[in-house]
């Protein structure tokens, strides 16, 4: 028959049934028999994981150009502290600055142009009044003047994208942080979008940890976790929670809200504590357990004076103890020592 239990507790369990092993409790039935035994009721049972997790800025950002050209100026390093708004990188495009003269000369024509189409309008207008010249002649100058207004709104906004393009060959930290990794370097061409420098944040961390859906189940936001970094016990806070498992590892990723102390950083190492709800099962001690390799594991009862052999169903080992479920509810009188000194249906003494 196929035993279930760890091979420690069948060495224990054997040196039990050899007689090798002395009780450690005074008997509390009939000393001429020599066993021990306690009453168990079944209580609520947790099982705890440790799951370990690597802390990452909340706010991250990886930082590229919109632009493409020659990186001309870098002003940072890898470690460096910045502020947000705290130029980082310059990128040299020699298209860019002629395009935006070329767009402010069209545009201080298109003004001189409206300025002497104004002032022509103006005339014909006073002259139109004495009938000295035609509506049509007035009618050709207005059109000219609104053509002239909507070719500078055009121009203007060309100018405008010119100028924004422009103003992305400098590359500036977007939050308050610390450069975490640079990808490119002064005198590197780059493309637009292409990524250069890493910046995480240095105002919260956070920390994914996956789990299986057994566990997940039982996850709620705003959940309190106590989590180890180093020799140092923490509280983590859970602040996101996904619906849905990642289709090849089957897991739910749960994000933590983990706390600046023990002058934690970015990238380093913590192990969450997360209790399982197993259910209501009894606790025994891992002496109480039989397995002699021939029957399923059992537990000696004792009911009305009389030994009751009683098959268990290993729920789980926890230090010297086995979680156990029993065709069995509330209290129970069990063997804890001294089995090989009983037999299944023996009828003991009264006490």
């Amino acid at each position: 028959m196929k035993a279930i239990s760890p091979t420690p507790l069948l060495t224990l369990l054997v040196l039990f049934l050899t007689g090798c092993q002395q009780e450690q409790q005074p008997p509390i039935h009939d000393e001429k028999i020599g066993y021990s035994s306690a009453t168990f009721s079944p209580t609520q049972q947790f099982k705890t994981h440790q799951v370990a997790a690597f802390v990452v800025p909340t706010d991250q950002a990886s930082l590229s150009f919109q632009v493409s050209g020659i990186i001309a100026e870098q002003y940072i390093k890898i470690g460096d502290q910045v502020e947000p708004g705290q130029e980082l990188f310059k990128v040299s495009n020699p298209s860019l600055a002629p395009q935006i003269q070329q767009f402010k000369s069209q545009i201080d024509a298109i003004d001189a142009t409206l300025e002497q189409n104004s002032a022509e309008v103006k005339r014909v207008e006073n002259l139109k009044k004495t009938n000295a010249i035609s509506q049509n002649e007035l009618d050709r100058l207005t059109n000219q003047q609104d053509n002239l207004l909507a070719t500078r709104k055009s121009l203007e906004a060309q100018l405008e994208q010119a100028q924004s393009l422009y103003d992305e060959t400098l590359l500036k930290a977007p939050f308050a942080g610390n450069v975490a990794e640079i990808y490119k370097e002064a005198g590197e061409v780059i493309a637009p979008g292409e990524v250069v420098l890493l910046v995480g944040g240095v105002t919260s961390l956070e920390a994914p940890i996956f789990l299986p859906a057994y566990i997940h189940k039982n996850m709620v936001l705003g959940q309190s976790l106590k989590v180890n970094y180093l020799q140092h016990e923490m509280t983590a806070t859970v602040k996101e929670i996904s619906l849905s498992a990642n289709p090849k590892s089957q897991l739910f990723k749960v994000m933590l809200d983990v706390p600046i102390e023990h002058d934690i950083k970015s990238g380093e190492k913590i192990t969450a504590e997360i209790k399982e709800d197993m259910g209501q099962y009894y606790r025994l001690p891992m002496e109480s357990v039989i397995d002699d390799g021939i029957n399923e594991p059992f537990v000696f009862l004792i009911d009305n004076n009389q030994v009751i052999q009683t098959a268990i169903k290993l729920i789980d080992i926890e230090d010297n103890d086995v979680i156990v479920e029993m065709p069995h509810q509330g209290a129970i009188e069990v063997v804890t020592a001294g089995q090989v000194n009983l037999s299944p249906n023996q009828k003991l003494n009264q006490s």
